[in-house]
């Protein structure tokens, strides 16, 4: 029943999309043909730059100085004054708050050659080619790249991670800046999720819970113009409606 309901949404959808859906076991619940191909990252490759800090443990208390040229569009640390930030704080705003100069300055902390290598190793279509807000030239390979099934991955690492460094992760993607995708109709307290834009790409992965069972779905999407954009919202809503409905939730 889900699957036929995902089919006849997912139908009709202008540009190209990638739906995955797995439960707590990791079954595979739902998955399109396109789970494995590449899709511009936007801010899921953000998810990469954490899981490599979860592999490479390091002291969060550790205090790093945001130099004036560091600082880009982009969530919060371009309004503030401050410039000293721990790494704890750093990690938790480029996952709650999707910030660009946060990540930037966590990518030049690992490495950005480290980072990539580890990405190719590790995590199949996981590209690291540009810091964010830089331009993009895919010609050249400097654009950032996630297919649904390494952002999953990711995201599942991060979410069941016991350790301190799991429950930073948890409690900056459960109260996520951005709600308007996957769990935009869903009640507070029941989701945690990662969201990605760019002027052509939408993106949302979230865990979807009631009670104690819980579903986690990766919507990827590409575009073209505002319209198309709109009709991709309005499916990821769906999309979210429908994990919630399959666990037993009721939406008033």
């Amino acid at each position: 029943m889900l699957a036929s309901k995902l089919d006849q949404l997912l139908r009709p959808l202008p540009g190209r999309e990638a739906l995955l859906i797995t439960n707590a076991a990791g079954e595979v619940l739902f998955q399109t043909d396109s789970v494995n191909d590449r899709f511009k990252s936007a801010s899921l490759i953000k998810l990469g730059v954490a899981a490599y800090m979860q592999a490479h443990p390091m002291d969060l208390t550790q205090t790093v100085t945001v130099k004036d040229e560091a600082i880009v569009e982009g969530g919060m640390l371009c309004h503030l004054a401050q410039r000293n930030w721990s790494l704890r704080d750093l990690l938790d705003l480029m996952l709650s708050d999707s910030d660009n100069t946060a990540t930037n300055v966590l990518i030049d902390w690992c490495g950005f050659d480290q980072l990539e290598a580890w990405f190719k190793e590790c995590y199949q279509g996981l590209h690291l080619g540009r810091y964010l807000m830089a331009e993009a030239d895919s010609q050249t390979g400097k654009e950032n790249y996630i297919t649904a099934a390494a952002a999953m991955k990711l995201f599942k690492q991060l979410l069941d991670d016991p350790s301190p460094f799991g429950e930073i992760c948890r409690g900056a993607m459960y109260n996520q800046s951005s709600r308007n995708k996957l769990i935009e109709n869903l009640p507070e307290g029941c989701s945690w999720n990662k969201t990605g834009e760019l002027d052509d790409t939408e993106h949302d992965i979230a865990r979807i819970m009631v009670d104690d069972q819980y579903l986690d779905v990766c919507f990827m999407s590409h575009y073209q113009g505002l319209r198309e954009r709109a009709k991709i919202i309005l499916a990821m809503n769906q999309v979210g409606e429908l994990a919630y409905q399959e666990l037993g939730g009721t939406i008033s």
